[in-house]
């Protein structure tokens, strides 16, 4: 978008310019401080454990490991917390 405003400024419409300016950083202040909060409380994964299974599949698979690494650690999260539910993992270490 910045580019955009830029081009759009340049060719006289500064209105424009500083609306698409305005417009982008409210975007990138909804999308900093609430989608973590909103996408962590959708899956139940704190946002930080959900980078590192990105970092952590990208590392191992590549690109397809963006988007494999997290669904990996939720399934993981839901097999571990049906065991804890369950008592399997209570039997193994008591």
């Amino acid at each position: 978008m910045i580019p955009w405003a830029i081009i759009v400024a340049i060719n006289g419409d500064f209105n424009l310019g500083i609306a698409i300016i305005i417009i982008y950083a409210t975007i990138l202040v909804v999308r900093q401080l609430l989608e973590p909060k909103i996408v962590s409380g959708k899956i139940g994964i704190h946002p930080i454990f959900t980078l590192i299974a990105m970092y952590t599949g990208f590392k191992i698979i590549g690109i397809l490991g963006l988007f494999v690494g997290p669904i990996i650690l939720i399934i993981l999260k839901n097999i571990f917390s049906v065991s804890i539910e369950n008592g399997i993992v209570k039997s193994i270490f008591l």
